[in-house]
C-alpha cells in the first residue's frame, strides 16, 4: 500500500519555506509572488525582472507544480518542479519503488529535465529553461505551458501503474 501524494501534506510548499537558501535580510532580495509582480507591472505588459526572484505554485492534472524565476548572473531562468508523488518504502510497494529508482537512474538521459528525489522522499520531475528579455507575464505563461507540455510524457511515465 503506497501513500497517495495528494493526501501527503507533510511537505510545506509555501514559497518562503520552499526556498531555504533565500533568507530575507535588510538588504537581501525576497521572492515575489507572481500576482504581486503582475500587479506592480500594472495593466501594460512590461519588464518584470526588477521583481525577481519570483515563485508561484499551481496544480495541473492533480500534480503540484512549483515554479521559480531566478536570475543567475545576467541570465534569467524558469525552474519547474513537478511533484509526482512519494517514493514508496520497499515494504509498501517494492515494484513501484524499483521502477521509480530505475527512472531516477536514467534521468540524465531524458531529453526534457530530469527526475529527482527530494530529501523528504518525494519523486519529482525538474526542468529548467532560460527566459529571454523582456520578462513579461505572457512570456512566463508561454514558457511554463511549453515546458509542461514537453514534459508530459515523463510525468505519465512516472505515473505508470506497476
Amino acid at each position: 500500500m503506497s501513500v497517495d501524494y495528494q493526501e501527503d501534506y507533510s511537505e510545506d510548499w509555501d514559497m518562503a519555506d520552499a526556498m531555504p537558501d533565500m533568507h530575507v535580510e535588510n538588504d537581501a532580495a525576497s521572492y515575489s509572488n507572481l500576482n504581486e509582480a503582475l500587479d506592480e507591472a500594472g495593466t501594460a505588459i512590461g519588464e518584470m525582472s526588477a521583481n525577481l526572484p519570483i515563485a508561484f505554485r499551481f496544480d495541473w492534472h492533480g500534480m503540484a507544480i512549483f515554479c521559480q524565476i531566478v536570475e543567475r548572473g545576467s541570465e534569467i531562468f524558469l525552474e519547474l518542479a513537478t511533484d509526482l508523488g512519494p517514493l514508496p518504502f520497499t515494504i509498501e510497494n517494492r515494484e513501484r519503488r524499483s521502477f521509480l529508482k530505475q527512472l531516477h537512474g536514467l534521468s540524465r538521459e531524458i531529453p526534457v529535465g530530469q527526475y529527482v528525489v527530494t530529501e523528504r522522499g518525494r519523486f519529482r520531475h525538474w526542468a529548467e529553461h532560460q527566459l529571454e528579455a523582456p520578462i513579461t507575464g505572457s512570456s512566463i505563461v508561454t514558457k511554463v505551458v511549453q515546458t509542461i507540455l514537453s514534459s508530459r510524457p515523463y510525468y505519465q511515465l512516472a505515473k505508470t501503474p506497476v
